[in-house]
């Protein structure tokens, strides 16, 4: 099913061959599994999966209305509406002298979407080249250093914040790029084609707007926006969804680690 190549010293692997009835049916009949730990919340995974694979093996206007079902899906199961989504802590949460609480839980809505696109990538895997390390790290570095001059540095580690971490990228980083990267982003791309840029203009205007609620200030929000367009080019200029995710959780972590958090 896949083929392994060697491009400028990276592994890049590709898929050879559309998704058959093994590879449609049998993930989704896994993803049923789920309703046993996460409720209702968990039905929704292999609608999910069957969204993506939708998406990899139609065209066209079939295409375009795969990644908007696809998406409402994720934002649905998300939004709160469906129940069984409360927060699964797994350590005390970690507070500083100001108040600023970091939670090492999360919501069973991300872990779904997490575990249906990690599935998917093991059948569609993505490229992460040694060449996308340098940009993986200058976008990294912008809200981080941005961060140190605007709200200040508190450097901090503990278990709480260790396992909230881990979670972060597991859960969080992986669903939300699941989400922006990989259906908002590149259903975009598909529909305005030469204009790709203003794709990646929108979805780092909704990135930030659904961290509305969680920016704890103005100057925490900008650099929101900061890291969220971030993001955004380093999938316009790689096209990497693992390169997306360890970005991603590189400003999370360096976040939790040394700034004010949330700020």
């Amino acid at each position: 099913m896949f083929s392994l190549n060697v491009q400028q010293g990276a592994p890049v692997i590709h898929a050879a061959a559309p998704f058959d009835n093994k590879s449609l049916w049998l993930p989704a009949a896994f993803l049923c599994l789920l309703a046993i730990p996460f409720g209702w919340v968990g039905v929704f995974a292999p609608a999910i999966w069957l969204g993506l694979v939708a998406i990899e093996n139609t065209a066209r206007w079939k295409k375009a209305v795969s990644f908007s079902i696809t998406g409402l899906l994720m934002l649905v199961v998300n939004s709160g509406v469906v129940p069984d989504n409360t927060h699964i802590t797994v350590l005390p949460p970690y507070s500083d002298a100001d108040g600023n609480t970091i939670y090492a839980s999360f919501r069973p809505a991300k872990a779904v979407i997490a575990l249906t696109i990690v599935l998917f990538m093991l059948m569609r895997p993505q490229p992460l080249k040694r060449a996308d390390l340098p940009l993986i790290l200058a976008v990294i570095a912008v809200p981080i250093v941005a961060g140190a001059i605007l709200i200040g540095v508190d450097p901090k580690l503990n278990a709480t914040i260790a396992i909230a971490a881990v979670i972060n990228l597991l859960v969080v980083c992986i669903a939300e790029e699941g989400f922006f990267r990989w259906v908002l982003q590149r259903g975009l791309d598909t529909c305005l084609k030469k204009w790709k840029w203003v794709g990646m203009l929108m979805v780092a205007a909704v990135f930030t707007s659904l961290h509305t609620g969680w920016a704890a200030s103005p100057a925490l929000l900008a650099l929101v926006g900061v890291a969220g367009l971030g993001y955004a080019l380093v999938w316009q200029l790689r096209g990497s969804f693992w390169a997306c995710v360890l970005t991603h959780w590189g400003v999370n972590l360096l976040h939790m680690t040394l700034l004010p958090y949330p700020g």
